[in-house]
């Protein structure tokens, strides 16, 4: 539950990083962090979701970009969203650059429609499935008790796989649009027969390295954990969505043992055994992941919070590190002009992101820069195993700041 005095609550008066010994190079992990479990959820930005959270950087009424008109030359201004299962928006590379407006994110309105000024806030809450109420109000009580990020923008002003490609590879390949289907996955081939007719392709496998290649040379293990990827590579995905799968998209790693299905009884019984991966994502199927048109947002929020009560409740959670983040805007109103980053493409809007652990500062808000390529570099440094070497993905990797001012562990560059 909230404090009643939250918006007494801050990021201003949280202790300083714990001075640690650092452990001789040889040894890994670097930091207390041995286990990093990131839940990648979909299409919301940070304005949407904590455009009113108290002393984060939010929605901000006498900014110019706040009144906005639409195409029936409408005044439009952000409003409480009561409609919990919103449907979905535009979240293309040309729809985030029309909103953006050369960085004056007056657009939304005019591109999006009115709702994509929306915003929901901690009395937005909906009926799961189950009947059991799950809201907003869940996301902002880990902010209070954990650590939030309120100036962590998307790697790319494009959708899937693009901000994926970015986490794990530092790279997204060719193209300034990489919107293209996994050739080596199984749900590729019918999925672009159904969406051809809107501008689907197969993108061929990438073969530069990734952080999974990294790892499994480094003997570190990993795996990238999908909701209903098993079930579904008979071709029917209805609920696996691969473009969200970046290891699927590579030589290296497609359909290896690093990527396996994902249900939350079988997550339990890893947890109950002692035998997670170190590094380890986990995408929920669209029901399950916020994304707007996939239902009410309780459900996904419910199945969230299931998660984290899991490692919380287990001997892991000492020393684990979950990271929340929302994969892009979505099309959502966010008022943060991202900076470019020269020779990319990106940065996109603001996202939320959440760090739940032991080792995250509390009640935290970090202001510092950071986006998803800040999480592979975390990767990198914890577990020793350098930047990439191919100079193309090492220059990228130093235009990301890291991840340590959400914790009180020490950590460092790669």
């Amino acid at each position: 539950m909230l404090c009643l005095v939250l918006a007494s609550c801050g990021g201003g008066s949280n202790p300083q990083p714990t001075t640690e010994v650092p452990k001789h190079l040889s040894q890994v992990p670097r930091s207390s962090i041995k286990n990093l479990i990131i839940v990648v959820m979909q299409n919301n930005s940070f304005d949407h979701l904590f455009g009113t959270y108290p002393l984060a950087h939010g929605l901000d009424p006498s900014l110019p970009s706040y009144h906005q008109t639409d195409q029936a030359g409408r005044t439009i201004t952000p409003q409480l969203l009561s409609n919990l299962s919103p449907d979905d928006l535009q979240h293309t590379r040309d729809s985030y650059q029309a909103a953006y407006d050369s960085g004056k994110m007056d657009k939304y309105a005019w591109e999006n429609g009115d709702v994509s000024m929306d915003y929901f806030d901690n009395t937005s809450t909906g009926t799961a499935n189950d009947g059991q109420l799950f809201g907003v109000t869940t996301l902002w009580s880990y902010a209070q008790q954990y650590a939030l990020a309120d100036n962590f923008f998307a790697s790319a002003m494009a959708s899937e796989p693009s901000n994926m490609l970015y986490m794990t590879a530092a790279n997204v390949g060719a193209g300034s649009d990489p919107y293209g289907y996994p050739q080596l996955d199984s749900c590729s081939a019918a999925l672009y027969q159904q969406n051809k007719g809107i501008s689907a392709t197969i993108t061929p496998p990438l073969t530069f390295q990734n952080v999974g290649d990294q790892l499994s040379s480094a003997k570190i293990s990993w795996t990238w954990f999908h909701e209903y990827f098993s079930n579904e590579q008979n071709g029917t995905c209805l609920h696996y969505v691969p473009q969200e799968n970046p290891f699927q998209y590579f030589q290296s790693t497609a359909n290896s043992a690093n990527v396996q299905n994902f249900t939350l009884s079988g997550f339990q019984s890893q947890l109950s055994a002692g035998t997670l991966p170190s590094i380890m994502w986990v995408t929920g199927s669209p029901g399950h992941s916020m994304h707007p048109g996939q239902g009410n947002i309780g459900n996904s929020i419910e199945w969230l919070d299931s998660f984290v009560q899991a490692v919380k409740g287990s001997s892991a959670w000492t020393n684990s590190a979950i990271i929340v983040i929302w994969d892009e805007s979505g099309g959502w109103y966010d008022h943060v002009a991202p900076p470019q980053l020269n020779g990319t493409l990106g940065l996109g809007a603001r996202v939320p992101v959440l760090v739940i652990s032991p080792l995250a500062k509390t009640n935290y808000i970090s202001s510092q820069q950071m986006d998803f390529v800040s999480i592979l570099r975390f990767i990198q440094w914890n577990w020793a195993l350098g930047t990439f070497t191919d100079a193309g993905q090492a220059a990228r990797e130093a235009q990301s700041g890291n991840i340590c001012d959400l914790l009180t562990t020490t950590c460092g560059n790669p």
